[in-house]
């Protein structure tokens, strides 16, 4: 049995496009403020990442040719909630990536059955923001006193990390002798 389009039909129809192509408008207007991963400028891929990370890790005398490889791409979930809440979204939006460095490969080398693992964690722009060198409790490890850590670090941020100390904050220092 033939069925025709009656009025109502055709403004039933009308109506739907109507809808839908308002809700396209909306959808496209509020899209990246909504998502900003949607604006991660990626600089830099993830084999230019590890090719640093790699770069990173040998002008310091480690070698990780005999490690396993794993990179992901990651964000602090915690300082992007924190940064949305008490800035808004669009505050947020507006300073991650920079100078909140939210974006980054994870770049991690570990060996099966050994506690030793390197991570090195780059920007999308390409800017060291992370590293981590972990080692068994049982191996022997520097005696430093709090002084000779604290200038050891301030040494990484000044140089590796290229952070001016002066923007920073000390908030604490701590001691854990191990065995």
């Amino acid at each position: 049995m033939e069925q025709r389009f009656e009025k109502k039909d055709i403004h039933f129809l009308i109506a739907c496009a109507l809808i839908t192509v308002v809700c396209l408008a909306v959808g496209i207007h509020f899209f990246y403020r909504a998502f900003p991963e949607a604006t991660i400028d990626f600089q830099v891929t993830r084999n230019q990442a590890r090719d640093q990370a790699v770069s990173f890790l040998q002008e310091r005398g480690l070698e990780v040719d005999a490690y396993r490889h794993s990179a992901i791409f990651r964000y602090d979930d915690r300082a992007k909630t924190f940064l949305e809440r008490e800035l808004g979204l669009e505050g947020a939006t507006a300073i991650i990536g920079y100078p909140v460095r939210l974006w980054r490969w994870s770049n991690r080398w570990t060996r099966e059955l050994q506690k030793e693992e390197f991570r090195v964690e780059i920007t999308t722009s390409g800017e060291l923001v992370g590293f981590q060198h972990q080692i068994e409790e049982e191996r022997e490890g520097a005696e430093l006193s709090e002084i000779e850590a604290r200038f050891l670090a301030e040494e990484f941020v000044v140089g590796p990390l290229q952070r001016p100390i002066a923007s920073l904050e000390f908030v604490e220092a701590r001691t854990i002798e191990r065995p």
